[in-house]
C-alpha cells in the first residue's frame, strides 16, 4: 500500500510539474508572437490615397505635398485596399491575407504596384506644374483601380484560383497612355 501511495504521489507530482512547464511555455510563446505581430505597422492603403490625393489639392493652396510611397516599406507591413490585406516586406508583396498565390503570381503583382507607387512618388516630387499634378493624381488612381480589380478577382468562388489565372492577363499600368486618353481606365478595361 505504501508502495502504491508513494507511486500515486510521485505520478501526481510530475503530473502538477509538467503542468506548470507547459503552462509557461505556452505563456512564453504567446509572448513571443504578440510582440511579432506588435512590430507590423498596419495601413489603410485606400486612405492613404485619399490623403494623397488632399494633400495635392492643398498644394495648389501653396502647401508643398510630401512625397510617400505606398508600397515601398522596409518592415512587415500590412496595407489594405478594398478589403484585402496585402503584406508588405522589403517593397514587395510577400502574401495577400486568405489567398493562396504561388510566387510568380505574387511576382507580378508586385511588379504593377511597385511601378504605380514609384511614378505616384516621382511625380509628387515633381508636382510643381499642372501636367505633373494630373500624373501624380492619375498614377493615385491606377493604383487604386488596380487594388479594386485584384480583390474583384478574390471575390469569387475561388479566389486564389481566380487570382492565379487572371492577374498575369492584366497588363503593366501607363500612366502616360492613359492620361492621352484622359480616362482612368483599369488594368482590366486596359487589358480588353
Amino acid at each position: 500500500m505504501k508502495i502504491a501511495k508513494s507511486t500515486t504521489l510521485v505520478f501526481l507530482l510530475t503530473a502538477l510539474i509538467s503542468s506548470s512547464s507547459i503552462q509557461v511555455m505556452a505563456q512564453q510563446n504567446q509572448n513571443k508572437q504578440a510582440t511579432a505581430f506588435e512590430n507590423i505597422d498596419r495601413i489603410n492603403g485606400n486612405d492613404m490615397i485619399e490623403r494623397l490625393i488632399t494633400q495635392n489639392k492643398n498644394h495648389k493652396n501653396g502647401n508643398l505635398p510630401q512625397s510617400e510611397y505606398i508600397i515601398n516599406r522596409i518592415n512587415l507591413t500590412i496595407l489594405t485596399f478594398n478589403g484585402l490585406e496585402y503584406l508588405v516586406k522589403n517593397n514587395r508583396v510577400i502574401k495577400i491575407q486568405g489567398l493562396e498565390l504561388s510566387e510568380d503570381v505574387l511576382e507580378q503583382i508586385t511588379e504593377k504596384l511597385v511601378l504605380l507607387d514609384n511614378v505616384q512618388y516621382n511625380y509628387s516630387e515633381r508636382a510643381t506644374t499642372e501636367y505633373y499634378d494630373r500624373l501624380f493624381l492619375l498614377s493615385l488612381k491606377m493604383l487604386s483601380s488596380t487594388t479594386r480589380d485584384i480583390a474583384a478577382l478574390a471575390k469569387t468562388g475561388n479566389p486564389s484560383l481566380n487570382v492565379e489565372n487572371n492577374i498575369a492577363k492584366m497588363r503593366l499600368p501607363n500612366v502616360d497612355k492613359a492620361l492621352e486618353n484622359q480616362g482612368t481606365q483599369t488594368l482590366v478595361q486596359l487589358n480588353k
